[in-house]
């Protein structure tokens, strides 16, 4: 919401957590832009990012979400945590919750996953919560890989 614009310009700028992102390290007009995409999905689909919020202090952690990716075909879960929110387990229950969230009340059949190959630790998380490889392919010089996981069927 509009009330976490400043703290997600800050996050999207930050090159200990953007520089191992899709996105890049972004500046002011790009990171606002990026926030305005955010807003303009929740508004559009029902549902979008998080932010990621310590619940004792109240300090803005990072986001955490569903969207849908550019070509509006099939939601993509994303995560990123400021430093300050790391080895904590914070990635691992906002990324419990949104999985929930998005085959509970949201009813999706699947939900996909993309991260550096060299990022291990969102690697092994995307495999704790039941992803699964689908490809690697090189991408502008690095190694990206593209996971999913499918809605739990129900007996």
């Amino acid at each position: 919401e509009e009330a976490h614009r400043s703290d997600l310009i800050t996050f999207l700028g930050a090159p200990e957590v953007m520089s191992v992102r899709k996105l890049g390290v972004l500046d002011r007009d790009a990171a606002s832009a990026v926030v305005d995409e955010m807003i303009a999905h929740w508004r559009e689909h029902g549902f979008g990012m998080y932010a990621v919020i310590e619940r004792e202090g109240g300090a803005f952690l990072g986001e955490c979400g569903l969207r849908y990716l550019e070509d509006g075909t099939v939601p993509e879960i994303s995560y990123g945590l400021l430093t300050a929110g790391r080895g904590k387990g914070y990635a691992r229950e906002a990324s419990v919750a949104t999985l929930a969230h998005g085959f509970g009340p949201l009813a999706l059949p699947r939900i996909v996953a993309f991260a550096r190959g060299d990022n291990v630790i969102s690697r092994t998380l995307l495999e704790s919560l039941g992803f699964s490889l689908v490809w690697e392919r090189q991408k502008e010089g690095r190694t990206v890989v593209h996971y999913e996981a499918l809605a739990p069927s129900v007996p």
